[in-house]
C-alpha cells in the first residue's frame, strides 16, 4: 500500500535486486563519466597529453578514457571512503576555504614584491609573512579537525567499504 521512499527498496532481496544493483552502479558511473569530460579535458590539456608511456602521447582516443576511467576510479573511492557528506564538505573546506582566501593572497602580494614565501626580509613585509604562517597552521588545524571527524565516523559507523 505504502511505497517505499527509495524507489530501489521495492525490490526483493536475491540475484534481481543484486543485479539491479549493478545496473544502477554502471548508470552512476556512466553518468559521472560523461558529466566529468571538462575536468577530463582540463587534466588532459595541462598534463596528461604529455604522458608518452605506452604511446598515449599519441593515441588521444586511449588517452581520453583512461584519464575518464582513473577521475571515475578516485572519484568512486573518495565517495567510498569518506562515510557521510558533511564529512567530505568539511575535508573540502579545510584544503580549499583557508588557501584560497588567506594563503593565495598572501603569497601572490609576496611575489609582486619580489619577497620569498617564507622568508622575513624586513619589518614591511612581516604583516604578510605572519598572514602565511598563519594560514598554514590554520590549513593544518581544519585538516586534522576534518580528518578526524571522519575517523569518528569510521569508529562509529564501520571502516571504509564495510557496508555496515
Amino acid at each position: 500500500d505504502n511505497p517505499p521512499s527509495l524507489l530501489f527498496d521495492a525490490i526483493d532481496e536475491g540475484p534481481i535486486r543484486k543485479f539491479a544493483g549493478y545496473l544502477l552502479w554502471v548508470h552512476v558511473a556512466v553518468s559521472y563519466a560523461i558529466n566529468s569530460q571538462a575536468l577530463t579535458s582540463s587534466i588532459d590539456r595541462v598534463w596528461f597529453h604529455r604522458i608518452s608511456i605506452c604511446g598515449l602521447k599519441r593515441k588521444d582516443r586511449t588517452r581520453w578514457a583512461l584519464l575518464t576511467f582513473l577521475i571515475s576510479s578516485s572519484s568512486y573511492l573518495v565517495a567510498n571512503a569518506i562515510p557521510f557528506f558533511k564529512d567530505l564538505v568539511a575535508l573540502i573546506g579545510a584544503l580549499t576555504s583557508v588557501p584560497l582566501t588567506l594563503l593565495l593572497p598572501a603569497i601572490l602580494y609576496r611575489r609582486v614584491a619580489g619577497v620569498p614565501a617564507f622568508i622575513l626580509k624586513s619589518r614591511h613585509d612581516l604583516a604578510s609573512y605572519l598572514l602565511v604562517v598563519f594560514s598554514l597552521v590554520f590549513l593544518l588545524c581544519g585538516l586534522f579537525g576534518a580528518l578526524d571527524s571522519i575517523e569518528l565516523d569510521w569508529s562509529k559507523h564501520g571502516p571504509p567499504f564495510s557496508c555496515s
